[in-house]
């Protein structure tokens, strides 16, 4: 063989590894973004699916409430105006109605309106049957948007007496799938239900619903597990796409499909492979041509030396190099030689850099990560979070419990997912981990274990502290219903026309609803007496003057003490000091005496003599049993010549608890 040949093939064959090296890493490199891709698809999803199941069940305790009170006080004149008010104020729904057993509508948010019977609709079927909750398909109809039924019976008896039906506005589920900034780069939400057709979609929700999945994908819609895929969506973009099927959790009844864009997630990868090929093949072509002109044109002693140089340079040498001192031919086979050493240095350089970057981006999440080698179980890295989160491991190990999900990937070669564990902090404080460990396939052949530990505290106390506030409005709105069922009752019995009948429980229900206003207003369940007084006693004027030390009133004394005030009012604006005429006014203070008791005093004062009343009406019976029954306290009348005198001695009320006790107490 000639000796340019020779060389020709030698500089080939030291090119050949390195190109071989650069294909294996790119495939590896491509594995790894795969898999982490397919992960994040699959995270993505399940944020999505529990947003909606957030969305439904939000939508049941809707339904629950407005069924119970339904089923409660009967189908009365306006229950469809109710329902249309509450509609009004919660834009996620269409329409929300009443139906009974047989799926006759009784009471709708849109009126008279069809459809006036849904015994024939498969959700209603279903909800009637299972006594459970029901997610429905798709209603598309040419004079109003595509929307979602879903419907909840109401037990009585055992039985399902009525039917709760609201539907969901597909247009605004849709641009509620995704919490603000999760979206992945060409990221999408797709759901759809049991027959296919899309409800929601995200982004370009006006084209997708009420489409079919495509045939390709319909068998992912039934199918016996999740999982993930790549596909062509319908929009042209190719992704990684998490399917949770009909029967998975969180989200029975509904599919849902996650995508996530794999151009942008391939796109650096790419780029860096393109670099790094075009690096080594002008390395390649320079060697040839120096190797081609070496081969024609040089010595034997070159020849030695250069190889020489190669030999040092495949031994671990990098700096070595030949020097071009033998003439212009073997200075070029130099300089091809030199420039190749040069750029598998870049390129070397450019993976340490590379590896730099990628434990910046681990130290950068906040997600904490934990890596050990198999099988010795020794902890080989941690990330920033991991270090600041969890505690230093024990003899090369991380303390129990934290530790067995990565010791049964080391040991055992098993993964866990969604593991909640519990962990006290350094400072004392506890919050909950969410760990997931799996045995990976390093770089070389090497397997180490991988740990991933999320910290979901927050978020578990933010659904704790959601259920509460629903069991607070829940029992709110029992307490309210109660108070106006007993007040209607004793106004009633003590009355002796309905236009008399009208004027009073109008007037107490009014202060009813100011007290509660109030209540909803203040940010701890507690009313400011000062407060109450102005909300209640303000058409007066000036006339009515108050002064007293803060007294915050819990929601039960809150309703009593805004009856009472009524009740002392309406008399004093009847035959008290401010009745027409009387040229008077009222002073009320209080006082915090040192047994812990309030003393409030309602002093009527008027320029008129004030006739003494023969007897005590129902007014004077309900401030004696508010005061005595919810306040816990005693009431003293005394009739003076200028006006009548109120005293109310009462217990200084706590703090109120997150849930009131009991609702008021009324006259028999």
């Amino acid at each position: 063989m000639r000796l340019s040949s020779r060389i020709i093939g030698l500089c080939a064959a030291a090119v050949l590894p390195a190109l071989a090296i650069q294909a294996w890493h790119e495939v590896a490199l491509r594995e790894s973004r795969i898999a982490g891709v397919e992960q994040e698809a699959r995270r993505f999803a399940l944020q999505s699916a529990s947003e909606v199941a957030r969305l439904l069940e939000g939508a049941r305790g809707m339904l629950a409430a407005v069924g119970e009170a339904h089923l409660r006080n009967g189908t009365f004149p306006g229950c469809s105006e109710g329902l249309a008010a509450l509609n009004g104020r919660m834009e996620r729904y269409g329409s929300i109605g009443i139906a009974d057993a047989e799926g006759n509508i009784i009471c709708s948010s849109n009126g008279v309106g069809p459809p006036r019977n849904i015994a024939d609709r498969a959700y209603f079927q279903a909800a009637l049957a299972t006594g459970q909750f029901q997610v429905g398909e798709l209603v598309t109809s040419r004079d109003r948007p595509p929307f979602l039924p879903v419907a909840l019976p109401i037990m009585e008896a055992g039985v399902p007496a009525i039917v709760a039906i609201a539907s969901f506005d597909g247009s605004w589920l849709s641009a509620n799938l995704v919490v603000s900034g999760a979206l992945p780069p060409a990221g999408s939400v797709t759901v759809a239900d049991r027959d296919g057709v899309i409800v929601a979609r995200y982004p370009q929700a006006e084209r997708f619903i009420g489409t079919r999945i495509p045939e390709a994908f319909r068998h992912l819609v039934h199918a016996p597990e999740s999982g993930v895929i790549q596909a062509m969506s319908q929009d042209g973009t190719h992704r990684m796409l998490a399917y949770l099927p009909i029967d998975a959790p969180p989200l029975p009844g509904l599919y849902l499909s996650a995508g996530y864009g794999t151009e942008a997630a391939f796109a650096e990868i790419d780029r860096a492979t393109q670099r790094a090929v075009l690096m080594i093949l002008a390395g390649l072509v320079s060697a040839l041509v120096a190797a081609w002109v070496f081969g024609r044109l040089a010595l034997r002693d070159p020849v030695d030396r250069l190889l020489d140089a190669m030999r040092r340079w495949t031994a671990g040498d990098r700096g070595a190099r030949t020097a071009a001192t033998q003439g212009w031919e073997v200075g070029r086979l130099a300089a091809g030689f030199n420039a190749m050493a040069d750029a598998v240095a870049l390129r070397e350089e450019l993976l340490r850099q590379e590896e730099a970057r990628l434990r910046a981006v681990l130290d950068q999440m906040p997600v904490a990560v934990v890596l050990a080698a198999i099988p010795s179980g020794r902890e080989t890295y941690r990330n920033a979070r991991a270090r600041a989160l969890l505690p230093p491991p024990a003899d090369g190990d991380d303390p129990e419990p934290l530790a067995e999900p990565l010791r049964r990937a080391v040991a055992e070669g098993l993964a866990t997912e969604g593991l909640e564990l519990p962990l006290r902090r350094a400072d004392g404080s506890e919050t909950t981990l969410s760990v997931s460990a799996a045995p990976v396939a390093a770089a070389g052949g090497e397997r180490m274990a991988v740990a991933a530990f999320l910290d979901i505290g927050a978020r578990r106390h933010a659904e704790r502290q959601q259920a509460l506030l629903t069991a607070e409005l829940r029992h709110r709105v029992k307490n309210a219903l109660a108070v106006v069922q007993a007040v209607a009752a004793q106004t009633l019995s003590h009355s002796e026309t309905l236009d008399q009948f009208r004027q009073a429980f109008s007037g107490r229900l009014t202060h009813l609803a100011r007290a509660q206003d109030a209540l909803f207003d203040s940010a701890d369940g507690a009313v400011e007496l000062s407060a109450l007084l102005a909300a209640t006693l303000a058409p007066f004027g000036e006339i009515v003057r108050w002064q007293g030390p803060s007294v915050p009133l819990p929601a039960k004394q809150t309703l009593a003490m805004a009856l009472v005030l009524h009740e002392m009012a309406t008399n004093a604006a009847k035959h008290g000091a401010l009745r027409p005429g009387a040229g008077g006014g009222v002073s009320i203070q209080w006082r915090l005496a040192e047994d812990g008791f309030i003393e409030l005093e309602w002093a009527e004062a008027a320029e008129h003599p004030v006739a003494h009343a023969v007897r005590r009406g129902f007014g004077g019976k309900l401030i004696d049993r508010c005061v005595a029954h919810d306040l816990r306290g005693q009431a003293e009348r005394e009739m003076r010549r200028e006006g009548l005198v109120w005293r109310l001695r009462f217990p200084r009320p706590g703090r109120p608890a997150a849930i009131d006790a009991e609702p008021i107490e009324m006259l028999g």
